[in-house]
């Protein structure tokens, strides 16, 4: 983040509009395969291929959290989880490539980031977004990019809170319609699910298809 108290200053005088990494920026392909990736590899390090089905798992965490605790012993949690998500990191940046970018949303950002705060809020391991935004060509494209710690199991409603806490509410979150939206909704954030890369399960104050229909939404804000 950007610690210049003018660049500070601009920001907190734009609205800001919020958004998720995988599926409303990206899709869900390098996110889904580094998970997949990330149980191979210590398939094959701890010679156990029955891991490798943990890989669609929703709820892949107790499972991480087993398999370090085989592959590196007693050692801190925390040191635990940060060893997992920085190797979880390196893949998914080495999976991310540029046909996973919803090339018309990021360029619908890009047409508005003169008159609004662009932030990228992502339960992506710290040091991921930026490599992965630079490799598709986006490495200028938010003023905030907040991470999840490596340190810890992603919670995307601390973030939001902390996040609050640091620029104020934005005008909206803009996420694919999974449980964040929930979070948003909890804490009073309008939220906007979008269903360009899958079918939101959850749906926000609004839910739309296209990025057509997100133009209309935040004009009307203006």
């Amino acid at each position: 983040m950007h610690n210049n108290p003018r660049i500070e200053k601009e920001k907190m005088q734009k609205r800001i509009i919020a958004v998720d990494f995988d599926g409303a920026l990206l899709k869900h392909r390098p996110f889904e395969l580094a998970h997949k990736r990330w149980f191979e590899l210590f398939s094959e390090l701890l010679k156990d291929s029955s891991l490798k089905r943990y890989g669609t798992l929703k709820d892949y965490f107790p499972k991480v959290e087993e398999i370090m605790q085989r592959y590196l012993g007693d050692i801190a949690a925390e040191d635990k989880i940060r060893f997992a998500r920085d190797v979880f990191a390196m893949v998914m940046v080495a999976e991310a490539r540029q046909d996973d970018l919803v090339m018309d949303f990021a360029d619908y950002l890009k047409s508005i980031k003169k008159s609004h705060a662009l932030a990228l809020i992502t339960t992506a391991p710290e040091g991921s977004a930026r490599p992965i935004l630079e490799k598709l060509g986006c490495n200028e494209l938010f003023d905030m990019i907040d991470e999840s710690p490596l340190t810890h199991k992603p919670d995307k409603k601390k973030m939001f809170k902390e996040f609050m806490r640091k620029y104020g509410k934005p005008e909206f979150y803009i996420g694919d319609g999974d449980e964040h939206i929930t979070a948003c909704k909890e804490l009073e954030i309008r939220t906007i699910s979008v269903n360009w890369v899958s079918k939101a399960r959850i749906k926000g104050d609004h839910d739309i298809k296209s990025v057509k229909e997100l133009a209309k939404i935040i004009e009307l804000q203006a």
